[in-house]
């Protein structure tokens, strides 16, 4: 009998070690879930606080972007292209698509459905826009930007706003072209021609109307 009770007080002895220990574990563990929930939480705060300033940001974007592309093509052709800039969220990431629109119609496809001289001016006004947004070096080389934009009176009116965009934002755009009324408002001309495969220099004319280099353009003629 009295080893039997000995038997039962070792027993109890484990079973009480071992309810401690669950106690310890249980403690344990709920303050750990505490914590993960307080980071969840935390974590939940900074996520909508990121997207509300990733939505700030993207809308500035879209104004500052959609309205210089807008106006570019405006400033190029009588019946323009509008166009937008637009942030949607697919498979949860954020991607930007590229709308231009006109009479009520909607395309993401513009090379196709509007023609590549659309393409070309959008391309250069983006081009600029990205530059004005981080700015690196003052100087943008562009070959043959315009190759599809064959009106010469399309060219002219861009060799406008190239103009207009140098002088505004202090920049120097070099441009290779083969485009005549593209380079009338170039302040220096490079006129070059292919000799039996070398390339040499025809004609260097040089315009005296600018005063600041650093916004002078350079483009070749071929």
């Amino acid at each position: 009998m009295l080893n039997q009770l000995q038997y039962m007080q070792t027993e109890i002895a484990k079973l009480q070690g071992q309810r401690n220990l669950l106690i310890k574990q249980k403690a344990k563990a709920e303050n750990e879930k505490a914590n993960k929930q307080l980071y969840l939480e935390n974590l939940t705060k900074a996520r909508v606080i990121a997207q509300a300033v990733a939505e700030v940001t993207q809308n500035k974007l879209e104004y500052h972007i959609s309205n210089l592309v807008s106006m570019a093509l405006s400033s190029v052709f009588p019946e323009p292209y509008k166009f937008e800039l637009r942030f949607v969220s697919r498979r949860n990431k954020t991607e930007c698509d590229l709308i231009f629109s006109k009479n009520g119609n909607e395309t993401d496809d513009i090379l196709n459905n509007g023609g590549g001289g659309v393409c070309d001016i959008a391309s250069l006004a983006l081009r600029m826009s990205l530059w004005s947004i981080k700015k690196t070096r003052p100087v943008i080389i562009l070959d043959e930007a315009t190759k599809f934009l064959h009106s010469p009176d399309y060219q002219e009116k861009a060799s406008e706003l190239l103009k207009k965009v140098s002088d505004k934002l202090g920049i120097q755009i070099i441009m290779v072209s083969d485009q005549v009324d593209l380079i009338k408002n170039a302040d220096n001309v490079i006129k070059i021609k292919n000799i039996k495969g070398s390339s040499i220099v025809e004609d260097f004319i040089t315009e005296t109307i600018s005063t600041k280099p650093r916004r002078r353009k350079i483009m070749g003629h071929k």
